[in-house]
């Protein structure tokens, strides 16, 4: 907006009349003053500011995340708004799959009591013992274990865990009216087998059989199910591998044969084969600590801030900010909490970054609703000490951008049948409101030019001092200082005393006088007057937090402005 620089009166300029004649050729006229001066008292400068007011100052276009919102009373308020859904992440265990252990063939010999001659007679041998035979070592080796998996107490498979036993003698003794089996054997096998086979002590493998009978074939097959592994406290993992291991093997037992038709000498001959599938980890009893991939939310961006916001000076201390979060518990079904909080991390253009994190919350159950403020119903109260500054950083302004996170989310205890793999995911919405009401600590500083005063006639006015008057209304919640500097038509300062044009504003004052004078300094003018520029620096201390609106003004009344000092202009 141009103002006008008018002169109140006429400024009568004596005109100078040459003289017409002779000139003496001796006169010197280098000395003769040409400049005319005259003192300027009081000299009258009529103008009048138009009020102003908050909405023209925020332009709600500047930004996205400064939205004008209506309150209870209807009325009307700005505040920085940010929500929307919160991007989903997955809760993965990952899997675990264990290889068949390659296990050894075992032989051992047989010795008969003597020659076995049985032409055409059926004879019953007494059950002879079995020799010693040597252990097969086994090992079931987990690698790549989710580092979350501290212990496991017990493990489910996908599919049955098999093991085979098998015992072979030779062929000639199998088949027709010959008749034989092993009784009373003591099988060694892994320990912890989860299976409903009679005679198995789950605690040391050892697997007890009255009679293992042999077939046409010459085998004694023995096949046993199993649908995981009890490791109780034997199960702790470290750096992401679990080995259990043990052996397998015949310890103790007796062969047992009715023989006919059949000649032996000397003994025979008994081989044992062993194996164990492969099998996948479903799920798990034991102990969890995982920690869940940071959840990231889009930025509040403030790179666009309204003018009156944008100054290195400000210092925004947030009145009444809020958070409220909805989020889904990709395990609360499975009776494990998690635990973690929210930072906000203010983004400074200097480079600085300032995090703020809330107290720990906990997600319970299926879903968990959030609020990082007080007073709302059906949330769960968290403590955010922090959130009121984090627009605040001393000197540096406010940042361009918030970002927000959700991390440190931590699900830790005991569960039971906890299943591998991908669980689901962490999602939800939230919203960050924070009204624009300044806290206890806030500054905030606008500055604005009014200046094309300038004319012809003002360049030649050399000032000493502005005298300034008006009325000052304002329904700001806050009060602020009011500063004014004249300029020159390039818009820049021109140089006072210091401190010689300030004055305060208190909140909602009503026609407040206003007196100052803008003195020059010593020894010098005010030259080149063409404007003056406003700078208002509001500082919060009063504990009003009353938001600001698009109907609050500052209006300046009754503006009168004269000047002191001299006008000389050469003729």
């Amino acid at each position: 907006m141009n103002r006008q620089f008018l002169v109140n009166g006429l400024l009568s300029i004596t005109a100078v009349s040459m003289m017409t004649g002779c000139v003496d050729d001796k006169y010197d006229l280098n000395d003769i003053d040409t400049t005319s001066r005259f003192t300027v008292d009081n000299l009258t400068v009529p103008i009048n500011l138009s009020e102003i007011k908050l909405d023209n100052v925020i332009n709600l276009s500047d930004n996205e995340n400064i939205e004008k919102l209506v309150d209870g009373n209807g009325n009307e308020y700005y505040a920085i708004v940010k929500g929307g859904a919160i991007a989903p992440t997955a809760f993965n265990l990952g899997s675990i799959h264990v290889n068949s252990p390659e296990l050894k063939q075992s032989n051992f010999h047989v010795s008969l009591p003597g020659n076995v001659n049985v032409p055409g007679v059926e004879i019953d041998l007494d059950p002879i013992a079995l020799p010693e035979s040597p252990l097969q070592n086994y090992s079931f080796d987990m690698n790549n274990v989710n580092a979350a998996l501290k212990q496991l107490k017990n493990v489910k498979t996908a599919s049955p865990i098999r093991l085979e036993v098998v015992l072979s003698v030779p062929q000639e003794l199998a088949g027709g009216s010959n008749r034989i089996s092993f009784r009373d054997l003591k099988i060694q096998l892994p320990w912890g087998l989860m299976t409903d086979m009679d005679g198995y002590d789950v605690n040391t493998g050892l697997l007890s059989i009255s009679e293992l009978p042999v077939d046409g074939a010459g085998k004694a097959r023995l096949v046993m199910d199993a649908s995981g592994l009890d490791l109780d406290d034997k199960g702790v993992v470290a750096d992401g591998h679990l080995g259990i291991s043990g052996q397998v093997g015949i310890v103790d037992g007796y062969i047992k044969m009715n023989l006919k038709d059949l000649a032996l000498s000397g003994g025979i001959d008994i081989k044992a084969d062993y194996s164990i599938s492969a099998f996948d980890i479903a799920s798990f009893s034991g102990d969890i600590d995982y920690n869940m991939d940071a959840i990231h939310i889009d930025p509040i961006s403030l790179s666009d801030l309204p003018d009156f916001l944008d100054s290195p000076e400000t210092n925004l201390i947030i009145a009444d900010p809020q958070i409220l979060v909805s989020i889904k518990n990709p395990v609360g079904n499975r009776n494990l909490e998690g635990k973690g909080r929210i930072t906000l991390t203010s983004d400074f253009k200097t480079g600085t970054r300032v995090p703020y994190s809330s107290d720990v919350f906990s997600l319970v159950g299926e879903e968990s609703r959030l609020a990082f403020c007080t007073g709302k119903t059906g949330y769960t109260y968290v403590a955010f000490d922090g959130l009121r500054n984090v627009l605040s950083n001393g000197d540096s302004g406010l940042p361009s951008k918030v970002e927000v996170d959700i991390d440190d989310i931590n699900f830790k205890g005991y569960v039971e049948d906890f299943p591998l793999g991908n669980l689901g995911n962490a999602e939800g919405e939230y919203e960050f409101n924070a009204p624009l009401g300044f806290g206890n600590g806030s500054v905030v500083v606008y500055e604005t030019t009014e200046g094309d005063w300038g004319s012809e006639d003002l360049d030649d006015v050399h000032i000493r001092k502005i005298h300034l008057t008006a009325k000052c209304t304002t329904d700001l919640p806050v009060g602020l200082q009011l500063s004014v500097v004249p300029v020159d038509k390039e818009g820049n300062a021109i140089p006072v005393k210091e401190d010689s044009a300030k004055f305060s504003v208190p909140a909602h004052c009503v026609d407040s006088d206003v007196a100052l004078d803008i003195e020059a300094l010593d020894g010098t003018t005010i030259s080149g007057f063409d404007g003056v520029r406003f700078r208002a620096v509001v500082k919060q201390d009063s504990g009003n937090t009353e938001p600001l609106g698009p109907n609050l003004n500052i209006t300046l009344s009754d503006l009168r402005v004269t000047v002191d000092g001299y006008f000389e202009k050469e003729l």
